[in-house]
C-alpha cells in the first residue's frame, strides 16, 4: 500500500493521488436543460434552489432539482426561466456550527452519492450574526491571502468527501460559533440518464400555472472515479502542471471534466481542421484544438455538454 501501482485499498490510492494534487471525482448527476414558463402577474419571482422536478423511466421515478436561488423577470403575464440546469437526486442541506476547542470536529458529506459538483459551501457568522459569506473551492493556493474565503475537499474513508478551510495564513480560517452550511445533490447516478419528459412542480414562489420544455436530456451521470482510473489519471495530471498543453493534458482534463468519456481523440489546428459539411481536413487551423468524444452511454453529446466543457477547460488554456 506503500506505492500508488501497487496498492489496493482505495483509501491507500485516494492518499497517493492528493499528494500528487490530484482530484478524485465524486458520483455525476445526470444534469438537464429546461424552460420552465410560469403565468404570473407579478414581474419578478424568484425560484429557490431545490425546486423538484419529476421525470419517470419506465415504472420507475426520479426526481431533479435546481442548485441556486434563479430570479426571473418577463411580460405579458409570463415569466421564463430559460435553459434552466437540474440535476437528478435530492437536494441536501448540512450544518454545523464550528467548536475549535473539539480536534475531532470534520465537515462531512455523509453520502458516498454525492456529487461534489453541485456543492455550495457558506458560512454565517454566528447565531445571533446572521452576516453569510460564500465560499467558494480553492483552486490556485498561489493565489490565496489569510482572508480568501475558500474551501478544500477531499475524498476520505468509505467514498465519503470532506470539507475543510484554512488556518488564517492559507486562506480564512473559522472562528468558534461559525455556522457552516453545505449543500448538495446525492444522486442515483447513472440510472437517470437519458430521460427527457418532466413534470413541473405544483407551485413555484406561489404560483400554481407551471409548464415545462425540455432543451436538453437528463445525461452525465456517473459512478465515482474508479481505482484504475485513478492510477491511471494522478500521474497524468501531475505531469500536466495544472494546464493543457500538449494533447495528452487535453485528454486528462476531459476524462476527468467529463466522467462519461469512453474514448477521447483530439489533434491542434497545426494537424488540420474540422468543417460540419466536409468533416476533417488536412487544411491547418491554428490556435485551435479539436477534440471528439464517445461517450460511455452511446449517445452524442448535447449543445449544454460541449458548451459545458469548454467552459471547464478555460481556465487550464495557455494565455495565447
Amino acid at each position: 500500500e506503500m506505492f500508488l501501482d501497487s496498492a489496493a485499498l482505495r483509501s491507500s490510492v485516494v492518499s497517493h493521488a492528493k499528494m500528487l494534487g490530484y482530484e478524485v471525482s465524486s458520483a455525476r448527476a445526470p444534469q438537464a436543460s429546461l424552460n420552465i414558463i410560469v403565468t404570473t402577474n407579478t414581474d419578478t419571482l424568484t425560484m429557490p434552489a431545490g425546486t423538484k422536478f419529476t421525470a419517470s423511466i419506465g415504472s420507475d421515478s426520479y426526481s431533479f432539482v435546481t442548485i441556486s436561488d434563479i430570479t426571473g423577470s418577463g411580460s405579458a403575464g409570463q415569466i421564463v426561466f430559460s435553459e434552466t440546469p437540474v440535476y437528478e437526486g435530492t437536494y441536501i442541506t448540512a450544518t454545523y456550527t464550528v467548536d475549535t476547542s473539539d480536534i475531532s470536529q470534520r465537515f462531512l458529506i455523509t453520502d458516498n452519492r454525492a456529487d461534489i459538483n453541485t456543492l455550495t459551501v457558506s458560512v454565517q457568522n454566528s447565531i445571533t450574526d446572521t452576516t453569510t459569506a460564500t465560499y467558494t473551492k480553492a483552486t490556485d493556493i498561489t493565489q490565496l491571502v489569510n482572508t480568501s474565503t475558500v474551501y478544500f475537499c477531499q475524498e476520505v474513508e468509505a467514498g465519503k468527501f470532506e470539507i475543510y478551510f484554512g488556518d488564517g495564513v492559507v486562506s480564512k480560517a473559522l472562528v468558534d460559533g461559525n455556522i457552516v452550511t453545505l449543500k448538495y445533490v446525492v444522486t442515483n447516478k447513472t440510472e437517470a440518464n437519458g430521460v427527457s419528459s418532466f413534470t413541473a412542480p405544483s407551485s413555484i414562489g406561489g404560483e400554481t400555472a407551471v409548464s415545462v420544455q425540455t432543451i436538453s436530456r437528463a445525461t452525465g451521470g456517473a459512478e465515482p472515479e474508479t481505482i484504475n482510473s485513478i492510477k491511471l489519471k494522478a500521474p497524468l495530471d501531475y505531469a500536466s502542471q495544472g494546464r493543457a498543453v500538449t494533447t495528452e493534458d487535453y485528454k486528462v482534463f476531459v476524462k476527468k471534466l467529463f466522467p462519461n468519456t469512453l474514448a477521447v481523440s483530439l489533434w491542434g489546428g497545426e494537424d488540420g481542421s474540422f468543417d460540419p459539411s466536409l468533416g476533417v481536413l488536412s487544411t491547418p487551423e491554428y490556435g485551435k484544438v479539436f477534440i471528439s468524444i464517445k461517450s460511455t452511454t452511446g449517445l452524442d453529446l448535447s449543445s449544454v455538454q460541449k458548451a459545458n466543457l469548454v467552459s471547464a477547460l478555460a481556465p487550464y488554456k495557455v494565455s495565447s
